[in-house]
Parts: C-alpha cells; structure tokens; sequence
C-alpha cells in the first residue's frame, strides 16, 4: 500500500471513529441548501439555546424569515466547528493530511472511498469498532487490496 493511500485510509477511519464526521454523498452535500432533511426539527428563534442565540446573534432579525434549509445548514455549520475546535492540534493535521490525499486520488478511487466510509459511519458501535481492531491487524497489502476491492463495509475483508 502507498504511503499516501494509508495516511488517507487511517485518517478517515479515525476521523469517523473519533469525530463521528459524516461521508458526503452528492446527494447530502447539496441537502442543506435544497431542503431540510426528514426527522430534522428546525428551530425558531426561541427554541434556540443561549449559546446558540449567542452564536447566531447577527441573524437575529431575520431568522424566522430564513428558509428552513439554511437554518438547517448554519446549525450544521456551527456543530462542525465546534467539533473541530474540540480537537487537538495532532487530530487536526491527520484530518487535513487526509483530506489532501483524498482530493489527489482518482476519481473512481474517491467514488469507492466515499461509498465505504458512508457505510462505515452508518455501522452500529460495536461493529465499528470491530472494524478497526480487523483493519489494524491487517498488513498494508491487505489493507490496500481491500480498498481497491470497494473497502470496508461495501465489499468483505480479504482473507487472512
């Protein structure tokens, strides 16, 4: 397995394990601004926390008025950042080193990738977690063989 394509696999496999960070579909990375999701409560003004009222103060005026889809999006937003400034410098340069290599690899590759880790992130717990412990057990070539056969949670593991 090269070099960039184990940093990119252990970067994302942590970056779901550790941050519950979501694979974007084509679909999903446009919901936020077509409609809001099914099941997605969208808050009025009121309804929002203080810290959120805080937060959003420059909307203020206008949040009620705002379509439901970019309230949806500005709490997404925020929740993100929150995550990410909860990280440790370390977690950080992992996530950027891996997104780099990802937007440098083939297309189909990124296809293959995206669909795994959407997978993945919809795997329960203990599942994931038993991925990892398989995942880290494996030798690159396994690893690597395994994430051009689709990867994890789309195509089974090689065997041993």
């Amino acid at each position: 397995m090269s070099p960039r394509l184990a940093s990119l696999a252990i970067a994302l496999l942590l970056a779901l394990g550790a941050t519950g960070a979501c694979a974007r579909s084509d679909e999903s990375s446009h919901l936020a601004h077509d409609r809001v999701p099914e099941g997605v409560a969208v808050p009025t003004w009121a309804e929002l926390s203080a810290q959120q009222r805080e937060q959003f103060a420059p909307l203020r005026d206008r949040w009620d008025q705002m379509p439901a889809s970019r309230r949806v999006h500005a709490l997404e937003r925020a929740e993100r950042r929150a995550r990410w400034e909860a990280m440790t410098p370390e977690q950080r340069e992992r996530l950027r080193h891996g997104a780099r290599n990802f937007r440098d690899l083939p297309p189909e590759l990124r296809e293959k990738m995206r669909a795994s880790m959407q997978r993945v992130h919809q795997m329960p717990d203990d599942e994931r977690r038993e991925l990892k412990q398989r995942w880290r057990a494996m030798d690159p070539e396994q690893r690597r063989k395994w994430l051009e056969a689709g990867g994890p949670g789309v195509t089974p593991p090689p065997e041993r």
